[in-house]
C-alpha cells in the first residue's frame, strides 16, 4: 500500500471535511469529540453539560447527515444545502 492516497480517496476526504464543517453546533461538537478526541458519551454528556442521552442523539443526527452525504453518486448540490 502506497502513501500516496488514489484520487477518490482524496475527495471522500475533502467531502467529510466538508460535512464536518457544515453540521450545526452540537452534532458538530459530538460527532469532533467521538471521532477525533476519542472520548466517551459520558465525558462529552459532562463537558457540554448535556445528558448522555443527548449525546447519542445528536451523534446520530451527525452520523445520518455524513452517511447521506457520502453515499450521494452527484454530490454537487450538497456544496449549496443548509442543514
Amino acid at each position: 500500500m502506497t502513501a500516496r492516497k488514489s484520487r477518490e480517496e482524496r475527495l471522500r476526504l475533502w467531502r467529510a471535511e466538508r460535512v464536518v464543517d457544515r453540521m450545526h453546533g452540537m452534532d458538530r461538537k459530538v460527532f469532533l469529540a467521538i471521532r477525533v478526541d476519542d472520548m466517551t458519551y459520558r465525558q462529552i454528556a459532562e463537558r457540554f453539560g448535556i445528558s448522555v442521552a443527548d449525546v447519542e442523539n445528536h451523534f446520530a443526527a451527525s452520523l445520518r447527515i455524513m452517511m447521506k452525504v457520502m453515499d450521494e453518486k452527484d454530490p454537487w448540490w450538497w456544496r449549496f444545502r443548509l442543514w
